[in-house]
């Protein structure tokens, strides 16, 4: 994923993603089009991001849209598919709830 830096005015692009940036999760690079931007990539740390805004992405579609109403849809590149959603299992493949786990302090 990129997305591209320009001259920016306040509260644009440059002041948006610093906090990405500083964290980690975005790097900035050369234009692949060899203009004078800059691009904001992803990083190793953003691209493990992936299934947590694919899992709140479905959820949104799940509960923020009314039936039928037009919204954009992740598909698999390779196939045109729509991608499966997020579930979350166990170590053994079963299906976990909220109520199937739980947080153990160190």
């Amino acid at each position: 994923m990129c997305v591209r830096r320009g001259r920016g005015r306040p509260g644009g692009p440059r002041t948006r993603h610093r906090g990405p940036v500083a964290n980690g999760v975005f790097e900035l690079a050369p234009a692949a089009d060899g203009s004078p931007y800059q691009e904001y990539v992803l990083t190793e740390k953003g691209r493990a991001l992936f299934p947590v805004i694919t899992a709140l992405r479905q959820w949104g579609d799940q509960w923020f849209f009314a039936e039928g109403e037009p919204r954009t849809r992740l598909v698999d590149r390779a196939s045109g598919e729509p991608v499966a959603l997020v579930e979350v299992r166990a170590a053994d493949g079963r299906l976990l709830g909220p109520e199937d786990a739980k947080v153990l302090l160190p």
